[in-house]
Formats: C-alpha cells, sequence, structure tokens
C-alpha cells in the first residue's frame, strides 16, 4: 500500500443544515478539511465534524460508501446525504472495517545512530548501541538502546515520544502570538500528517542539544549534559549543534628511523605536530 492511499474517512454536520450530512475522504486532519469547507462562499455555519476513521485506502473506502449511499443521496456530483447521524456512523464503520490500518506494517523506522555519531559523536552516550526514528501514521518516536556492561548481553530500550517538542512550540507559538497577535501554524513539530518520515528524521538530526537534555531524549554524555546546560543557563550561549575540536598533537606509531619516516610522512602531505602545552577550552 502506497503512503498516499492511506487518509481518513470523515461525516460533517451543519447546524443549519439539519439532516443533511457531508461524507467524503481527506489525505489531512477531519478538523481541518470542516474548515476549509466552513470558509467556502455561501456555508451558513461551520461544519463540524461527527465522525471520522483512518483507512488504508481512502479512494476505495470513499468509493464503495457513496456508491451504498447513492439512493440518500443529494445531488450525483455533491458529497451531500439526506441520512440520520447513527445510521451515517454505522455505515461508515461498515465500510472503514474493510480497510483497516496495520499501524505496525506501516511504520517507517530508519537507523539514527550513524548520522547522529557523524554530527555529535565524542557527545553521545558510551553505552549507546541503536538509535532509531520510528515513524507511525500519527506519531513520531525515537528508540535508543543502551549496554550498561558490555560484558553482558543485557540491553534496554528507550522509547521517546517526539510529540513533546510539538508541546514545547505550541506554547512558543501562542506566547508569540499574544505578544505579536500573529496566526499560529497548524503544523506542529515531528508532525506525521504535514511531513513525510525523512522530512521528520532530518528535523531529530538538527535538535539543539539543550533541547535534548531538557526534554528527556537521553543520548548525551552526563559530562556533555552538564556542559551544554551550563553553556545556556549561565551564560547564556547555545551549545553548537555539531561539536568541533582542533589537533594540537600527534602521537607517531611508524616503522623505520625517526628521520626517514619524517621525510616519508612530508612528501605524502602529513604535517609534523609537536604537543601544544596552551590547549583553548571549547567556548560553544
Amino acid at each position: 500500500m502506497s503512503e498516499s492511499s492511506r487518509g481518513v474517512i470523515y461525516v460533517l454536520a451543519n447546524s443549519l443544515i439539519p439532516g443533511v450530512l457531508k461524507i467524503g475522504r481527506t489525505a489531512r486532519e477531519s478538523s481541518e478539511r470542516a474548515k476549509e469547507i466552513s470558509n467556502a462562499t455561501g456555508v451558513p455555519a461551520e461544519y463540524e465534524v461527527i465522525y471520522d476513521q483512518v483507512v488504508s485506502d481512502a479512494k476505495a473506502a470513499e468509493k464503495e460508501l457513496h456508491s451504498l449511499l447513492r439512493s440518500s443521496r443529494v445531488n450525483p456530483r455533491r458529497e451531500f446525504f439526506k441520512i440520520s447521524i447513527r445510521e451515517a456512523i454505522r455505515h461508515v464503520q461498515q465500510i472503514c472495517d474493510q480497510y483497516k490500518v496495520n499501524e505496525a506494517r506501516e511504520a517507517v523506522e530508519i537507523d539514527a545512530l550513524p548520522a547522529l555519531e557523524d554530527r555529535m559523536r565524542r557527545w553521545l552516550r558510551r553505552d549507546l548501541v541503536a538509535v532509531r526514528f520510528v515513524q507511525y501514521p500519527d506519531l513520531c518516536l525515537v528508540k535508543w538502546t543502551v549496554q550498561p556492561d558490555h560484558r553482558k548481553i543485557a540491553a534496554f530500550e528507550n522509547i521517546f515520544d517526539l510529540a513533546v517538542f510539538g508541546e514545547i512550540r505550541d506554547r512558543c507559538e501562542q506566547d508569540r502570538r499574544r505578544r505579536h497577535d500573529e496566526p499560529q501554524c497548524e503544523a506542529g513539530v515531528f508532525c506525521p500528517t504535514h511531513y513525510s518520515p525523512k522530512e521528520n528524521f532530518e528535523q531529530l538530526l538538527e535538535l539543539d542539544p539543550y533541547s535534548m537534555i531538557m526534554t528527556g531524549l537521553e543520548i548525551l554524555t552526563t559530562e556533555a549534559a552538564d556542559y551544554v546546560a551550563e553553556l545556556w543557563e549561565k551564560r547564556r550561549i547555545e551549545a553548537p549543534l555539531r561539536p568541533g575540536w582542533s589537533i594540537v598533537g600527534v602521537n607517531y606509531s611508524m616503522m623505520g628511523p625517526e628521520e626517514e619516516w619524517r621525510e616519508l610522512l612530508a612528501r605524502r602531505g602529513i604535517p609534523d605536530r609537536s604537543m601544544d602545552n596552551d590547549i583553548e577550552v571549547a567556548s560553544g
């Protein structure tokens, strides 16, 4: 089943049009579709979502449902039906049960550890053995696994709901709207409805370290977490997304006389670095 085939079958009602319901499909949330229809010219009042259900193939489910309700259809070119709410919901459930969504089968998993190591390997927990981003149709998670003792096979998996970042963003947006009277964006952070798994995964890789430690995404070492917290809470400096380093000395393990291998390395473009006693402390 393709990602585009799944969707929502909805039942909408308008208080000023009693006895007539709108029954259709959408690839978005049914509440958004209701708002869209309510904003159309000639609509006397806002539509309300009476019932909705996620299905694996929205187009096929809608076609079968409209065929079942064809005798109740007000206009063959419109999705309005003269039918009671109870009867409409019963028919929708009957058809939608044939197109149930298999959440486990539809989940998309991405191995996040290689990308995180590329970005911040020095800051990651030493007992971290796996990090996976998982997106379901209505949920985004991070699963990270730790193995405290490498001499034992026992490992422990942690499951973290990324929706917490959406709640933080919503609070910030609400504060901003109160200050500047700006509209709030409908799509939340790590939203499986508005963003693809690839887009949400890229957002995960760009999370700032302070947000990680403050929300409980405990994939950083204790030392790194303390350093990040101190930078922001005491010095109001944001920790770098990608920690940098500078080589101040090199240990050589080469074969042959020192004069010969130093000359050989020089010809290969490898500089001769001696240990530097004055090492700069990272400032963020």
